[in-house]
């Protein structure tokens, strides 16, 4: 019994014993802080101290694996097979390249950031993210959708300056660094106001088409949830219209029907991309783990697909060889707010991954 106590002992990391031995340490809480303030801090310095070793450690499996696959893909080709793995390597070499031109759509879209001070570090991380996946999306649609990032300042500004630093050579892509959204509408003419929609969960309303000359608002929030009824309440103080996508007519999804920030814009984008149709573009967009089942345009919802007749969608080079955020520890020793970006080593691309954002 004592040789199996030793064993398992042996087995348990490095990072593993360390945590133990944190929690075990009687912290004392400098005045002014609270607990979790503190506790927070002292994992951001210890994130400070050892990220270097961790993303080296990152990149040395990553390079292993390349190693690996390209020996199998070698293997197969002197043995004349083409299997699966053969046609997802070469798949993967070809880089994914922007049309030259986009067809003019209209259509603006606004993520409306002026909720900074609703969110956490982590949280501000997590909308980072889904905004370079939104540009992405854009930047590779055959469609252009104007988009424009508004309350760009605070926090949310300073993570892309630290961690995002190129966001400035985006294009097509405009940061506003307005402090309200009243600021950027026309208040004082009613008919061009009426032109201006905000999208959220909480209303009856249902887009089905994106109007020409119209501008749709998305809220620029990650909550989990927390605040109910935000955006609508903010439509309704300044007089604005409220919708939402038709999200029941397609999709039946676990609880609230609320979509990320970065989905509702890919959405918009593969709509037109798919003649302006709804079904085809939640199809492409959101991912089966998200859904209880998907529907056919004009079925019943209560007679949904199971999750296992769903065929998934094929995962590109970008998404397979990117994190869902940042190259970091994903324990619970992990800090609030990562240092580097979710993009590519090779390109300015984000990572495809969102987190559950507001209510859209």
């Amino acid at each position: 019994m004592e040789n199996q106590d030793t064993e398992q002992s042996q087995k348990r990391s490095g990072s593993e014993v360390e945590k133990d031995d944190f929690k075990r340490q009687k912290v004392v809480v400098p005045e002014g802080m609270t607990k979790r303030e503190y506790k927070r801090q002292l994992k951001q310095q210890r994130w400070e101290e050892t990220k270097d070793e961790y993303k080296q450690k990152k990149r040395e499996k990553k390079k292993a694996a390349r190693e690996r696959r390209k020996e199998r893909i070698k293997e197969a080709e002197a043995n004349g097979e083409t299997n699966e793995e053969l046609y997802n390597y070469h798949q993967m070499k070809r880089a994914k390249v922007a049309p030259q031109e986009q067809i003019d759509t209209d259509v603006k879209i606004i993520m409306d950031c002026e909720f900074d001070s609703l969110m956490n570090d982590k949280e501000i991380v997590s909308l980072s993210n889904q905004i370079t996946r939104s540009y992405s999306a854009k930047k590779h649609s055959t469609y252009d959708v104007q988009l424009d990032i508004t309350s760009f300042n605070k926090n949310l500004k300073k993570r892309f300056e630290k961690a995002i630093p190129q966001y400035d050579k985006w294009t097509n892509v405009t940061f506003v660094e307005n402090d309200k959204l009243e600021d950027i509408l026309p208040m004082d003419d009613k008919q061009a106001l009426s032109k201006y929609v905000y999208l959220t969960a909480d209303t009856d309303e249902v887009i089905d088409t994106l109007e020409p000359h119209h501008t749709y608002i998305i809220g620029g929030i990650v909550d989990k949830n927390r605040y109910k009824n935000l955006c609508l309440n903010k439509a309704q103080s300044l007089g604005l219209k409220i919708g939402r996508l038709p999200i029941d007519k397609f999709i039946k999804m676990n609880g609230r029907q609320v979509l990320a920030t970065s989905h509702v814009f890919e959405l918009c984008c593969k709509w037109f991309e798919n003649d302006k149709d709804w079904g085809k573009a939640f199809n492409e967009v959101l991912p089966p783990r998200k859904v209880k089942g998907k529907l056919t345009h004009g079925s019943d919802p209560e007679k949904s697909i199971e999750p296992s007749e769903v065929s998934e969608q094929p995962v590109s080079s970008e998404q397979s060889e990117q994190p869902v955020l940042s190259e970091q520890p994903v324990s619970s020793e992990q800090p609030v707010l990562s240092e580097q970006p979710v993009l590519s080593e090779s390109s300015d691309e984000p990572s495809d991954e969102p987190s559950k954002g507001a209510d859209h």
